[in-house]
């Protein structure tokens, strides 16, 4: 039987502050898109097909013959007014209309990925696209094929995320599977390494990801990363 989670109210308080700002357009609503970009940011390292079965199992489907169908359709797609323009909801968008920088987003969306590097499913990483078709949830559906689903709001966020909640991994979990990489036992990699664990799957991450990744992990000598430190710090990142 699972353990039930209760969250302090600080702890509740920040995962509404951080759903809030993937809420694009101020509807105190996500769609699923945005509700996988979320679910990283707190530092929950699932595998795309566990994130598509949580979808497909807590989601409601959208009933095309409603009305309501009409406003969330698309919702992939969906657009947000901000002065005066347009830009894709997919784009995370402050409540002044202002654009937060999606960077932060995605070395924690690149840390998940590295973090279950050996995992038998990869990782989505935002803006990433990858073949999906041979994908299916635990209901044997294709992820290409599953029905459009209702935009969910805080209070079902939270039933959700408490009911497959898991513990972060943590520190020592990061530090052995870089000692899986280091033979020598030297404690350190160097960067060609961390790039193959980042690379180390058919899904094809772009140049500009991994110079985002490498720069933010901010170390002087990449030839010589002392993964330990390393570790400390992407924990640190990790919510």
């Amino acid at each position: 039987m699972k353990t039930q989670i209760n969250f302090p109210i600080d702890k509740i308080k920040l995962i509404e502050k951080n759903f809030n700002l993937i809420d694009g357009n101020g509807d105190k609503k996500i769609n699923p898109e945005e509700f996988k970009i979320l679910i990283r940011l707190l530092g929950q390292t699932k595998t795309d097909k566990e994130i598509y079965d949580i979808i497909d199992q807590h989601f409601e489907d959208i009933d095309e013959k409603s009305e309501d169908n009409k406003q969330v359709e698309n919702s992939k797609e969906k657009t947000v007014k901000t002065n005066g323009g347009e830009i894709n909801k997919n784009t995370i968008v402050k409540k002044n209309g202002g654009k937060i920088s999606p960077n932060h987003d995605r070395i924690k969306n690149l840390i998940n990925k590295l973090n279950n590097f050996n995992d038998d499913y990869d990782k989505r990483n935002k803006g990433i696209k990858k073949n999906e078709n041979n994908l299916q949830t635990d209901n044997g559906i294709d992820i290409s094929e599953m029905k459009p689903k209702k935009d969910i709001n805080f209070e079902t966020f939270m039933k959700i995320f408490i009911n497959t909640y898991t513990e972060p991994i943590s520190v020592n979990e990061l530090i052995k599977s870089f000692e899986i990489l280091d033979n020598k036992k030297t404690g350190y990699i160097n960067e060609d390494t961390l790039k193959h664990i980042m690379i180390s799957s058919n899904e094809q991450i772009s140049n500009d990801d991994m110079n985002l990744f490498m720069n933010s992990l901010n170390f002087k000598d990449k030839k010589k990363i002392d993964y330990i430190l390393l570790s400390k710090k992407l924990k640190n990142t990790i919510y």
